[in-house]
């Protein structure tokens, strides 16, 4: 695990290394009120004539006991090795400013915790910022009396701010509150409170604050929702219901239905598909086919036998749910009585009639599945039975049903085929070092060729593996093949290429994975520093403050882990440090904009090399790529302008040809 090397970041802000960063860094003594660094961008947001003047500044006359609590509760925070995400209001000289703060813990040489912040001013978050964001910080007693605000509150709150009697419009919330505190734990809800301007919503969070058991204060942070709020009450029905015949929508429908399966209620799903309705819409016009619609929803309604709720599931699909408790025995008699009321003649224009029959297709909860979004779709992989088996008639689900119904399902089946057939193909990439002229490693990268479906995308294979579970056993293959190649690819090769296996986060996280791979590398002779197992940086965070997390399980055993994609997020100074991976992956964005600009890549290598980590640049296109970027001493690149992925049988011909070749000229 990397630590927050003080000597490495001090070196770095000698070396100017975060200077041309957009982002503003600062180092903040918590304790003494002071700045004890910033990088340029730092003393712009300060409004500092120079790095001196900006340290020498004292925060303690304009930092309120709010705002002070505040920054106390996050250096204990800082203490777990958490990060802290905040909108902040800075009032440098006077001078209102917001940002946009990532903030996380720095230790001095005495032992004592700061805060290493990063910031982003709005004009540079774009259409992300929000106004209403700002954090607003207060503190109170024991009792709930005020005792002070930072400014963004007091300028709301003034008029309301004497105690959270008056803040706090509902009673019960409030006295919950002050109970949640009494017992020493954090209070977090949406909240309705007094403003200057009126009733207005904030999430709201609050902790006891204090230095010992005689001045405990409260102190509340406030987040602005009012909008999102507002919106969900006003809103609510229209959200969950279908504009055109009044019965519920798909969230609707979502809602009652986990609502159901929380009570292990047994309830049955019917899938109702109107037969041929494209042809009433194409032919009569979609004013007929509403008329019909609307009439199907009705007759749904009238039908109460056990009947639950009905939804218009889209278009012309509709779903009923019934209890299992009423018609368990009657299931058939019920789908009978559905079938014949639907396909009676409707009516249109006052005197016109028109026949529409309906296909159904039914499962049972928990029978046929207790996860209900794939009971809806077997319910549907049902309907799409009754259609094949020629309309007009309701059809049980069995098991099996739902495969080839989209394309999802087609190559969920085509890759459990290729996979017992192994007739999966791995092509590998290369990947050059300049400085030593020769290729250090070999990215692996899936491929699948159906007669049917055609070169299906491996980010499209991940999803659907992922989808239908079986990540794991397509992630197993490829290891095994990459690990299984690598000792081909070095003899037509260097003897000292690398292998980069991309593995998914869903997989990462299984403890069978790293013995998995040793097993590997014990069978096929594979030393441990030959492999590089490459995530994005979001699955490599996913569990870093657990500790025995599954990267320390992959660099305990020796195997090198690399972060992919990397930048193509907010910056991660905060968390950087946390990552105990060797390898940075720049994405390939920031090699496009390489020729007109190299000093973004430039700094982001530069904090990369800092950090302790190799820089790999992807995405290399050029010849003009590639030496720029050798010039700004990244060495390690990787790009169709240096080699295109290819199957290992492209690298034996070549091998072979090569051969030929020399053995000709001698």
């Amino acid at each position: 695990m990397k630590n927050n090397n003080n000597r490495t970041l001090e070196a770095s802000f000698q070396q100017g290394v975060f200077d041309k960063l957009l982002s503003a860094i600062w180092i903040y003594d918590i304790d003494h009120y002071h700045i004890y660094w910033a990088n340029q961008a730092a003393l712009k947001m300060w409004q500092a004539d120079s790095l001196e003047e900006l340290i020498n500044r004292d925060f303690k006359p304009g930092t309120s006991d709010a705002v002070q609590h505040t920054l106390r509760n996050y250096q204990k925070e800082f203490e777990q090795q958490k990060t802290i995400s905040r909108m902040w209001q800075y009032n440098p000289k006077g001078v209102k400013k917001e940002a946009f703060c990532q903030m996380s813990s720095f230790k001095f040489d005495d032992g004592r915790i700061g805060l290493l912040c990063e910031a982003l001013e709005p004009h540079l978050l774009g259409n992300s910022f929000n106004q209403n964001s700002v954090v607003l910080l207060s503190n109170y007693d024991l009792m709930g009396n005020f005792i002070s605000g930072n400014p963004p509150f007091v300028q709301k709150f003034s008029s309301c701010c004497q105690n959270l009697q008056k803040l706090i419009i509902d009673d019960q919330l409030r006295e919950s509150l002050l109970m949640t505190i009494g017992s020493n734990e954090r209070f977090e809800m949406d909240v309705q409170v007094r403003t200057n301007a009126g009733p207005c919503w904030y999430r709201l969070i609050a902790d006891i604050s204090s230095e010992d058991t005689l001045h405990r204060t409260i102190s509340v942070q406030q987040f602005d929702i009012n909008e999102r709020k507002l919106l969900e009450l006003t809103f609510a029905k229209e959200a969950i219901t279908d504009s055109l015949t009044g019965l519920l929508n798909r969230r609707g429908l979502d809602r009652e239905l986990q609502k159901l399966s929380i009570q292990n209620e047994p309830f049955l799903i019917f899938y109702i598909d109107l037969d041929g309705f494209k042809m009433i819409n194409d032919s009569l016009g979609h004013q007929v086919g509403d008329v019909i619609l609307k009439a199907m929803a009705q007759r749904l309604l009238e039908i109460n036998d056990g009947k639950l709720f009905v939804c218009r599931y889209g278009g012309d699909e509709f779903i009923l749910v019934s209890s299992a408790k009423n018609i368990v025995t009657q299931a058939s008699t019920f789908a009978d009585k559905l079938m014949s009321n639907l396909n009676e003649p409707y009516l249109f224009d006052g005197t016109q009639s028109l026949l529409v029959s309906v296909s159904i297709g039914i499962t049972r909860y928990p029978e046929d599945g207790d996860d209900v979004s794939k009971l809806i779709l077997r319910a549907d992989a049902a309907m799409y039975s009754a259609k094949k088996k020629g309309k007009k008639r309701w059809v049980n689900y069995i098991q099996g049903m739902e495969s080839g119904l989209q394309r999802q399902n087609e190559i969920a089946q085509r890759l459990f085929k290729a996979l017992k057939h192994s007739n999966l193909m791995l092509y590998y990439q290369p990947i050059y070092n300049l400085e030593l002229n020769e290729i250090d490693s070999f990215e692996a990268l899936l491929r699948l060729n159906d007669q049917e479906l055609g070169w299906v995308s491996p980010e499209e294979i991940v999803s659907v593996a992922e989808e239908v579970g079986i990540i794991a056993e397509l992630e197993y293959w490829i290891i095994e093949r990459a690990i299984s190649d690598l000792s081909s690819l070095r003899q037509l090769t260097t003897d000292k290429a690398m292998m980069a296996i991309n593995i998914s986060g869903i997989h990462f996280s299984d403890p069978k994975l790293v013995p998995y791979i040793l097993g590997l590398l014990e069978k096929y002779k594979v030393s441990k520093d030959s492999i590089i197992v490459e995530l994005t940086e979001s699955a490599l965070l996913s569990d870093i403050d657990i500790h025995d997390n599954s990267a320390l399980r992959f660099t305990e055993a020796g195997i090198t882990l690399s972060i992919d994609d990397f930048g193509t997020g907010f910056s991660s100074l905060a968390y950087l440090h946390k990552i105990p991976a060797s390898i940075v992956k720049i994405d390939r964005s920031f090699t496009q904009r390489l020729e007109e600009d190299p000093s973004l890549i430039s700094s982001i290598y530069q904090l990369i090399k800092s950090q302790g980590f190799k820089a790999l640049v992807e995405g290399v296109e050029t010849d003009q790529q590639s030496r720029l970027l050798k010039e700004l001493g990244i060495s390690l690149q990787q790009g169709y302008g240096l080699g295109f992925p290819q199957a290992l049988s492209f690298y034996a011909n070549q091998f072979k040809w090569e051969k030929e070749t020399q053995r000709a000229l001698t």
